[in-house]
């Protein structure tokens, strides 16, 4: 069954003529079968391919209007199949024309693959053979209104996807779709409390159970897995209450649960690049201030 990203961009925009309240706003598709197929890797003229040697062995490049796949630092390249629209659908924004947005692909020997939006649908486009065929997996029907997108595999089974979209005067739906199967299913997890608010700026599990999405200055944390999902306390000395302001998604770091909390998109203290640590005992309830984290230790 269908597991449809609902809220979408016209029913915001039908909400805000209306004064109804956003929530309402998002209305449900009603459930269609969602059905993988698999695609083999286009063969280009060897003349488009890229010329690229790489730092890392496994890369991707976006030349001629298409995304160039290596897994041996360049000395050969394969087109992905999809196209220039599909990768980039939706709201899209990154600082460079050519890039991804963060954490919506996955580089490995043993799995690769990238987010991208088909026939009003986003799919998880995947390769387990290095390029020879790739399989297509849909995760949820969405609409003009997606904007963040990212996924994360925990191990080879569990895997996490968290979309948010339809924004309207600051204001977006958020949803977060579980897969136990290796990326094949996607169930919407409930994520009460989540709703809708502020837009999202990060999110990252740590375990099946313990997860994050941060909305500007809010943390939201869940601990059943997606089910429900509260604000986290993120306690900030009063020298920085004004200079760390955006929490990002918490990390481990050994057995110890950490989180960076930027300054925002007008953050000017010390070039604006400087973050704060914070440390959570309580799987991510609370947080309290460690240090300043300098400019070359966020670089790192």
């Amino acid at each position: 069954m269908a597991h449809p990203f609902r809220r979408t961009l016209y029913s915001f925009l039908v909400v805000a003529a209306t004064g109804a309240s956003l929530w309402q706003a998002w209305q449900s598709y009603e459930n269609q079968p969602l059905l993988s197929s698999t695609t083999k890797t286009p063969q280009g003229p060897q003349s488009e391919l890229p010329h690229t040697v790489t730092a890392e062995p496994i890369a991707y490049t976006l030349q001629n209007k298409k995304l160039y796949l290596t897994f041996d630092s360049g000395t050969n390249w394969q087109q992905v199949p999809a196209t220039m629209a599909e990768f980039f659908g939706g709201e899209y924004a990154t600082a460079n024309s050519n890039e991804l947005l963060p954490d919506s692909y996955l580089l490995t020997q043993s799995r690769s693959g990238f987010l991208i939006i088909k026939e009003e649908q986003l799919v998880w486009l995947e390769t387990k053979d290095q390029g020879a065929s790739w399989q297509e997996y849909p995760i949820a029907d969405v609409s003009y209104g997606l904007r963040f997108r990212q996924i994360q595999f925990l191990d080879d089974d569990f895997a996490v996807c968290v979309l948010s979209g339809g924004r309207v005067m600051g204001q977006e739906g958020a949803e977060v779709l579980l897969s136990h199967d290796a990326g094949k299913t996607w169930p919407e997890a409930p994520a009460t409390g989540l709703g809708n608010g502020m837009l999202v700026t990060d999110a990252g599990f740590i375990s099946p159970e313990v997860g994050f999405v941060s909305r500007k200055n809010q943390l939201y944390v869940t601990q059943d897995g997606g089910n429900n999902f509260s604000l986290a306390t993120v306690t900030v000395p009063e020298k920085y209450e004004k200079i760390f302001v955006w929490p990002e998604a918490p990390y481990l770091e050994g057995d110890k649960l950490y989180l960076r909390v930027n300054q925002g998109d007008a953050g000017d203290y010390a070039g604006g690049l400087v973050k704060g640590l914070f440390e959570s005992t309580d799987q991510g309830k609370t947080f309290t201030f460690v240090r300043e984290l300098t400019e070359q230790e966020v670089a790192q």
